[in-house]
């Protein structure tokens, strides 16, 4: 999760002639996709080491998504914290049986897992450097998984950035699926592209000819808004915003009619992989963005993951123990 390069709305304004469709049945639709309601699990694996952020991942909160209408859960992982800096770039055995023992809950619990390579900043910074180093650690969860149910779901890189350009992203992503389909033949595996993820590179890009893709992008926009006050961000924007006119809708279905397109042309089911707002944003507001997002995903078949369960962006209140009942209500409810 980090700041789009280039904002969404931008984007849009420089689209010439594009208008939000009118009404369901001059939507775009995407393929169906095998994702559809997602929660990522964000702040636990993806730190320098499980809990160094606030939340460790705990069967019960599985067992809660599942109860509450989630299907899938986004485990955000940061392999090159645990793989060895030199050949054959060794991943820590004992890591490698954590990220098992989450994905033996999630199968015995009845939710789809989709298991990413996160926060690999080295990579975007050299991409070339780091190509064999990612390569192998993808060797190794191919070979970790074989024979895993097919609820077990990979994603290649998460928001490549930097130096990892549209064509860099293109072609180490055909290098990785390639060594994934040694050992997996059909599993769906996600990928995306650069400019942190952005719904506006992934336009510009060309997945892989393969039938069991799905592609995704990230849309945290209008990123002033969603991350206003946000104690993480280097330069955070100023509190204060407000989301929620006609403009703002216009722009949010527009971005979602444009993913919806680029997916049925390229015949794959698409995912929208992270979106959310900011623990310290009005409630109401969040509630409010959250929902339009998720609706505009939904009516055109767009799946979706949440950012995120307990931490910073939170739907969930680990202190309390107890759902943020309008966050899950934006989420979940029709």
């Amino acid at each position: 999760m980090r700041p789009m390069i280039a904002s969404l709305a931008l984007m849009l304004a420089a689209c010439s002639g594009s208008e939000p469709s009118a009404n369901a049945d001059e939507m775009p639709k995407a393929p169906s996709p095998p994702v559809e309601r997602c929660m990522n699990l964000g702040g636990g694996l993806e730190a320098p080491n499980e809990g160094d952020w606030g939340y460790t991942v705990r069967k019960e909160d599985l067992v809660r998504l599942k109860e509450a209408g989630f299907d899938t859960v986004r485990l955000p992982i940061k392999w090159s914290a645990h793989a060895s800096d030199k050949k054959p770039y060794t991943i820590d055995p004992a890591f490698m049986a954590r990220i098992k023992e989450i994905t033996g809950w999630a199968d015995e619990i009845g939710l789809q897992i989709l298991i990413d390579v996160h926060h690999y900043s080295a990579l975007m910074k050299k991409p070339d450097a780091h190509r064999a180093r990612l390569g192998a650690i993808w060797r190794q969860i191919a070979e970790a998984f074989e024979g895993a149910p097919d609820t077990v779901i990979f994603e290649l890189i998460n928001e490549p950035n930097d130096r990892m350009t549209v064509r860099k992203t293109d072609a180490i992503n055909r290098e990785l699926l390639a060594i994934v389909r040694e050992k997996h033949p059909d599993r769906w595996v996600v990928v995306g592209s650069a400019g942190w993820g952005g719904l506006d590179a992934l336009l510009k890009s060309r997945p892989p000819e393969d039938d069991r893709i799905i592609l995704t992008f990230h849309s945290y926009e209008p990123y002033n808004f969603t991350h206003q006050g946000a104690s993480f961000a280097d330069d955070p924007p100023p509190v204060g915003t407000r989301w929620g006119s006609n403009e703002d809708r216009d722009l949010m279905a527009l971005g979602a009619d444009m993913a919806a397109e680029f997916a049925r042309d390229q015949g794959r089911p698409i995912l929208l992989g992270e979106f959310g707002v900011y623990e310290d944003v009005p409630l109401d507001q969040r509630v409010a963005w959250t929902r339009a997002m998720r609706e505009f995903a939904e009516e055109r078949n767009i799946g979706w993951c949440y950012w995120d369960y307990a931490t910073t962006f939170r739907a969930y209140n680990p202190e309390r123990e107890t759902w943020i009942r309008s966050m899950l209500s934006a989420l979940i409810e029709d």
